[in-house]
């Protein structure tokens, strides 16, 4: 996957494995910067699971709760409800670009 960051014109390169697994789920705790996309208060998540061969912190492996499919700026996404990382440097990034633990 090729991620632009906000913050500069760096093209980063994340090379590795992914492995989701969807569920549909309640959705909970809305933050206010992106719209779900839910019927009844349930909407599409799942478990993500990634192994990073290569990034801009190196190898390392990450795991992600997709709490609903969501739309911010007219793009469709999923919003990670909570997320785990394998390395200090991994955390550091996707605290700094992402905003998120």
């Amino acid at each position: 996957a090729r991620v632009r960051s906000q913050e500069d014109d760096v093209q980063w390169v994340f090379a590795g494995r992914a492995w989701f697994r969807p569920a549909i789920q309640q959705v909970k705790n809305q933050p206010k910067e992106v719209s779900f996309v839910s019927l009844l208060g349930w909407s599409l998540g799942g478990l993500v699971c990634l192994e990073y061969d290569d990034s801009p912190c190196g190898a390392y492996r990450e795991v992600v709760d997709m709490g609903s499919v969501v739309v911010r700026g007219g793009a469709i996404g999923q919003w990670g409800s909570r997320l785990c990382v394998s390395s200090q440097e991994a955390e550091d990034l996707c605290r700094a670009v992402w905003g998120v633990p």
